[in-house]
């Protein structure tokens, strides 16, 4: 037959394991235990000269494979169940290989395999490669095949026993929508740590300020696989926590043992997965939910002269609407958080000739002045730059937050757009010229319109020391008159005399005048 060497543990584990089955014995005899005993054999062979290669069972249902080549067999005997953790008869790496064994094959119904286990299980207790092929000889006509696979299993044995199994919960919060929770579990196998790739085992999450797409806070998803969360807080900023736990994992270097109550053979003992993994994270960003700028705007002026300066009053809000954040975002720093930057694009309209109508949007054609940028960090008042209105007419003022100003990373992907109306009372200036009054003759000049000449009229001032101390004014007139066929004048100094006061009527000048119709007439009043 073709012999196939087998990689096996020093002898010395050999005389150390025969040294703490008698420390077990000593351990468990006094402690108070289910009793046990070896009712007979499982899987296995028995070779024409009645001995026998395969797993032992126990009268409670167990199966295992004996450590001890060379002792009594387990059948008829009275065992104890130990943990030989923390008794330091076995490295941890040896341990792990007898787990590995016992997990992967000590319970199999298969005879084949549970023979090959057998060998596995003496050769890594330290029993040397020739007596393992002799030992293999009891299968019969199976001898070869049985050898080959019980070195097959002491290599993968070697390559795929782990001490432990640990788990990293990552949770990552996004820029925009739905953050995501992963649990990674990593082996710590004596050939080298292994992250498991993704789906390898269920796990149980608990999630604490954010939930499931069911709105359930609590899940079992796969390893290695995003699952999305949604973070449940309302403020600029949230916290996720996240708690995973695993239970019944099939690592580790955990090992149960029927000890026997006499000098025989101890039981590695079948057993099914039962190692564990629990990890938590936490995770604080931005909130990934969507805010949306509310805006009121007014012009500096409702009136202005051509010329002038004038500018747009902003007040920032935020609105509250269902699925929105209710306040400003903020963008993550190196010191924490900041409020998310914004472009507040300014555009002047105008001038129209005609008042401003209302509209969702400008003319595409229409007169711009031109347009300004205000930088807003959050909810307040601020003031554009000035824009100068160059002519008479109508100018409004409309504004827009354009998201794609800001940059994605820095809040802008959760940046809603805002767009003003077009022709906003509030936002309506009307440029006006200053009316200048017609110029108007002095009250001490009379142009004589009918003929082209000028003829300056004397201010008159009555004296008050004659007429009872009071100060008369005194008012002239100055009429032209038309003579038939020729033009007729006053003289250069017209004579005006006082009319002497009349009891009951004001007093009256009187003056010279030639004869003629009426052509113009003129008042003016003395100062």
């Amino acid at each position: 037959m073709t012999q196939r060497p087998l990689t096996l543990i020093t002898a010395v584990s050999l005389a150390g394991l025969a040294v703490f089955l008698g420390i077990l014995q000593s351990l468990f005899a006094a402690a108070p235990a289910r009793a046990l005993s070896g009712d007979g054999h499982g899987p296995g062979y028995m070779s024409a000269d009645g001995w026998w290669l395969g797993a032992y069972h126990l009268d409670d249902g167990a199966l295992g494979f004996c450590l001890n080549p060379g002792k009594v067999a387990p059948t008829g005997l009275h065992y104890t169940y130990a943990d030989p953790a923390g008794t330091g008869w076995w490295t941890p790496e040896q341990s792990a290989i007898f787990a590995y064994i016992a997990r992967t094959w000590a319970g199999s119904g298969d005879r084949l395999t549970a023979a090959a286990g057998q060998l596995a299980t003496w050769g890594t207790a330290g029993m040397s490669d020739a007596d393992v092929q002799a030992h293999a000889r009891r299968a019969g006509g199976d001898t070869d095949a049985v050898y080959a696979r019980a070195a097959a299993m002491l290599a993968e044995a070697r390559n795929r026993a782990s001490t432990g199994v640990h788990a990293a919960v990552v949770v990552e919060l996004a820029e925009a929508g739905p953050g995501r929770v992963r649990v990674e579990l990593t082996v710590d196998r004596i050939s080298g740590p292994e992250l498991l790739p993704a789906g390898a085992h269920p796990i149980s999450v608990t999630l604490d300020g954010a939930t499931f797409a069911d709105g359930a806070s609590t899940a079992t998803i796969r390893s290695g696989t995003d699952v999305s969360i949604l973070p449940t807080g309302t403020e600029a900023s949230v916290s996720v926590a996240a708690t995973a736990r695993s239970g019944d994992l099939p690592y580790g270097n955990r090992l149960i043992v029927a000890v026997p109550t006499v000098d025989a053979q101890s039981v590695l003992i079948a057993q099914s997965s039962n190692a564990s993994a629990q990890s938590e994270a936490h995770a604080t960003g931005p909130s990934p939910l969507p805010f949306q700028p509310r805006v009121e705007t007014r012009t500096s002026t409702p009136e202005a002269l051509p010329g002038s300066e004038v500018t747009d009053r902003i007040v920032v809000g935020v609105d509250e609407a269902d699925g929105l954040l209710p306040t400003w975002g903020v963008r993550p720093t190196d010191d924490g958080f900041a409020p998310v930057t914004a472009v507040v694009e300014s555009t002047l309209h105008g001038p129209f000739a005609d008042p401003i109508v209302l509209a969702p949007t400008a003319p595409a054609d229409g007169p711009v002045v031109c347009t300004v940028e205000t930088v807003v960090t959050g909810p307040g008042e601020y003031t554009t730059p000035s824009c100068v209105v160059p002519s008479d007419g109508y100018y409004v003022w409309t504004e827009r937050i354009d998201p794609a100003r800001t940059d994605p990373t820095g809040g802008g992907a959760r940046l809603r757009p805002w767009a003003s109306q077009f022709g906003v009372a509030s936002e309506i200036t009307r440029a006006q010229a200053a009316l200048v009054p017609e110029a108007h003759p002095s009250v001490s000049e009379v142009r004589l319109a009918a003929t082209g000449s000028d003829v300056v009229a004397p201010a008159l001032w009555g004296g008050g020391a004659g007429v009872s101390g009071a100060a008369l004014m005194v008012v002239g007139r100055v009429r032209t008159r038309r003579a038939r066929g020729r033009a007729a004048f006053l003289d250069d100094a017209p004579s005006i005399a006082l009319a002497e006061r009349r009891p009951g009527r004001p007093p009256r000048i009187a003056g010279r005048r030639t004869s003629g119709p009426r052509r113009a007439r003129s008042t003016w009043v003395a100062p």
